[in-house]
């Protein structure tokens, strides 16, 4: 102690006083000094308790506080290790581990990190089947960073349970803290050879405050002061004399030299520092207050303690500082070392090992330093005895909601069929281009329809892959093709229907006129292009600023930032803009098709094209005004995505396929229809049968069976027909012009047609229709376009 007074040499009174190590003394102690106005300096005693100014209001230490050596654990997980999730595994019935958590966890959540804890019930002392149930929380959590808050006679059973449940070993990591690890840093703890123990120990960390980080230079200058104190007898008597008395083997306090010349441990430095801290403070109160030392003129007990707040001076266990926000040890002003738990010793049946220094808390400088090996920095060796660091978590069991078999199969089956179709088709196409139904369809608008069936169907394909069949450069590329092939093979197949719709629509309006019209292959191919250039103008910039690319989107995730759930997806930024905008321009198109076709609904040709053509416009719009909605409402569920869509698309493709085709194979065969002959409504290639043979050889035309007498006003109808006729048989005879007596016998029919009209409106039979018939009959005979129609002439 040091005294106030220099005077009372006999009796010296107190000036200050070295506290004791343990907590629970220096709580009694701290009670005493503070009546008696004497500042307590403690080398240990680290309990947050001691920390209450209105109980101890003269105590302090040169030790940090449990809650100050808390915030390194985390500290060192987080910064060297790079950890973020880590459990804390602690004995709840101790106020020790309660207080070390709570500061964890306050310096867990100022620094973003997630801690598990896990407490230990020891009183009464639990099995180790009991301890597995308790430590079950941090199997499931999948941790694999532990930081352990308990005491050296728990360490055994904890470690045991520990391995034998999985959660200690090879592909883990426990950090020691506290008095458990400045024991397994200064001492060799032995085991049993291949025990659960030994197994569970080798390979993790302690962390200590040791009081000193060897080869800094104040520690090692300490060190070398420390062994001239066994060299000097003079001064080994004199330290011997101040000693306790020995009790026998259970305290022995007398030092020697070899106890001089091993390294110190921390209460040693602390307590140096205690007692230089104590002078430096005494001459500091004394100054400030003024005290001369005569008739009691010193300073106070308070006033000596708010002196020994400010002490600032630098040691061998780093900077001395006190607080600023308690009486004890700024946490951050000490060095702490990193040891790692390896074998020192083993013979046939026993293992020991001790905690060797790897790294340590540069006090000054506030970083982590790594010692120098004999190779460079010394690499930490971990519990499976390599390098490498284990995964702060272990793996979890990710749902990455892939496409599942069945449903893949499935759309890979109807892409396959579209496929198939479109190829037959096209080949039938091309191989009969020259055949009359196929000729009178337009061949080239029939390729165009299997190349636009053939294009959205390898889009399906694009559609189906996903990270369970493809690599992400794959995908990215199926990506970028996607929306290239649906939007570039749907444009193609509409606008073949659509520009046929238009085409017999326009045909039919200017026969209705009673007008001559030329639809060029230009004139229909304007809709196409159109059409087509709006796709590619959207797909361009699209794909300049903003392409697909396949992404995984995490859908949740667990307490540690696990993912649980994700899913992958084309996506880019802004795809709903452009997927919009292509879905409004085909979308206005398809209204305006579906109009054409309900236009054309009456309409009849040698294949009742037009009424084919629209069921086919029908089921592409019944398809995207039921299927887009349906895809909008799946877009969460991949599966149904694919299949919906995959759907709509089969749909759209194969009915207009067997629409369009499926009637000309069966004219072909020979099979009717049931519709083309006696349909009502107007017809462009010719009104019936009986019309159609004005194009053949007129010998064999009975021009009085064409219109059958309804009343003594048909007979002039009758007369003019028989003109016709002979005018016909001189044309073919004399090939000469007929452009006048064509004028001169069309001109009583129309007249006879317009009076039909006003007295039975807008006639179907024959006789109605028969003007336009004779007319096209005339206009076909005068290009010189005579068809031989036997054939049906005898099916007729």
């Amino acid at each position: 102690m040091i005294t106030r007074s220099p005077r009372s040499i006999a009796q010296p009174q107190p000036c200050a006083v070295l506290g004791t190590l343990y907590s629970t003394v220096s709580r009694k102690f701290a009670t005493v000094t503070g009546v008696f106005d004497i500042l307590q300096v403690a080398p240990s005693a680290s309990s947050d308790v001691l920390d209450n100014e209105i109980a101890y209001p003269l105590f302090s230490r040169t030790h940090p506080s449990d809650s100050g050596a808390a915030k390194l654990p985390p500290k060192y997980l987080q910064e060297v290790l790079g950890v973020k999730h880590f459990a804390v595994v602690y004995i709840s019935d101790d106020g020790y581990g309660i207080s070390y958590l709570n500061v964890v966890l306050e310096y867990a959540r100022a620094n973003g990190m997630n801690v598990l804890s896990v407490p230990l019930t020891f009183f009464p002392t639990p099995s180790k089947d009991e301890l597995k149930r308790e430590l079950r929380v941090l199997l499931n959590s999948n941790l694999n960073y532990v930081v352990g808050v308990f005491f050296r006679n728990n360490y055994d059973v904890i470690m045991e349970a520990a391995y034998e449940l999985g959660v200690a070993g090879p592909g883990k990591m426990w950090l020691f803290c506290g008095s458990l690890a400045n024991f397994l840093y200064e001492n060799a703890h032995e085991f049993k050879k291949g025990s659960a123990v030994a197994n569970a120990t080798f390979g993790n960390a302690i962390i200590t405050d040791g009081g000193g980080a060897p080869g800094t230079p104040k520690y090692e200058t300490f060190v070398e002061e420390w062994k001239k104190l066994g060299d000097d007898p003079d001064t080994l008597a004199y330290i011997n004399s101040k000693q306790p008395i020995s009790n026998g083997d259970l305290f022995d306090f007398n030092r020697t030299r070899e106890w001089f010349h091993k390294a110190p441990n921390d209460v040693a430095i602390y307590s140096y520092e205690a007692i230089i801290g104590m002078g430096i403070s005494a001459c500091n109160a004394a100054a400030k207050s003024g005290s001369t030392f005569d008739d009691e003129d010193v300073f106070s007990g308070e006033e000596h303690h708010r002196a020994f707040r400010n002490i600032d001076f630098v040691s061998a266990s780093g900077r001395v500082t006190i607080g600023p926000d308690n009486f004890s040890r700024n946490d951050l002003s000490t060095y702490y070392i990193v040891g790692n738990l390896l074998e020192v010793n083993s013979t046939k049946t026993t293992v020991s090992m001790q905690g060797k220094k790897h790294s340590f808390y540069d006090a000054l400088n506030r970083r982590w330093n790594i010692y120098e090996g004999s190779g460079g920095k010394r690499q930490f060796i971990f519990s499976d005895g390599t390098t490498i660091a284990p995964p702060q978590l272990g793996r979890v069991e990710e749902n990455m909601n892939l496409i599942s078999g069945g449903v893949r199969s499935f759309c890979l089956l109807l892409s396959t069929i579209i496929i198939v179709l479109s190829i037959c088709f096209l080949s039938c196409t091309v191989a009969m281009r020259k055949k009359t139904v196929f000729r009178m369809s337009q061949p080239p608008f029939l390729i165009m329809i299997c190349i636009g069936t053939f294009l959205m169907a390898t889009g399906i394909i694009c559609l189906s892959m996903d990270e369970g069949v493809a690599s992400i450069t794959g995908l990215n590329v199926s990506c970028t093709l996607l929306p290239w092939l649906l939007s570039i093979g749907f444009v193609v197949t509409f606008a073949a229907l659509f520009s046929k719709l238009w085409r017999i629509n326009k045909l039919v309006k200017a026969s209705r006129g009673f007008r001559r019209v030329t639809v060029t292959v230009f004139d229909v191919l304007v809709p196409f292009v159109i059409l087509l250039s709006m796709n590619t103008i959207i797909l361009i910039v699209w794909q300049s600023i903003s392409p697909l690319r396949w992404e995984r989107e995490v859908l949740t995730t667990n307490q540690y930032d696990q993912v649980i759930a994700s899913e992958g997806s084309c996506n880019s930024k802004n795809s709903t803009v452009y997927i919009s905008s292509l879905l409004f321009v085909n979308g206005i198109a398809i209204i305006l098709a579906c109009h054409q076709a309900y236009i054309g609904r009456n309409v009849r040709t040698e294949m009742n094209e037009s009424k084919h053509i629209g069921m086919a416009m029908i089921c592409i719009f019944q398809s995207c005004f039921f299927g887009i909605p349906l895809l909008f409402m799946t877009s969460s569920n991949r599966s149904a995505y694919l299949f919906i869509s995959s759907s709509v698309y089969f749909v759209v493709c194969v009915s207009t396929l067997l629409c369009i085709f499926l009637p000309k194979f069966l004219k072909i065969q020979g099979i009717r229809l049931g519709t083309a002959e006696n349909s009502r409504g107007p017809s462009v290639t010719g009104i019936s049968s009986r019309a159609r043979r004005l194009r053949s050889n007129v010998d064999v035309i009975d021009f009085d069976s064409l219109a059958s007498p309804r009343d003594d006003q048909d007979t002039m109808m009758r007369e003019r027909l028989k003109t016709l006729r002979s005018t016909q048989k001189e044309i073919k005879q004399k090939k000469q012009p007929i452009s006048q007596m064509e004028e001169q016998c069309l001109k009583p029919l129309r007249e006879k047609n317009e009076e039909h009209v006003e007295r039975e409106g807008q006639g179907n039979d024959s006789e109605t229709n028969l003007i336009g018939n004779a007319e096209r009959s005339s206009e076909e005979i005068k290009d010189g376009q005579l068809v031989n129609d036997d054939e049906e002439d005898q099916r007729t």
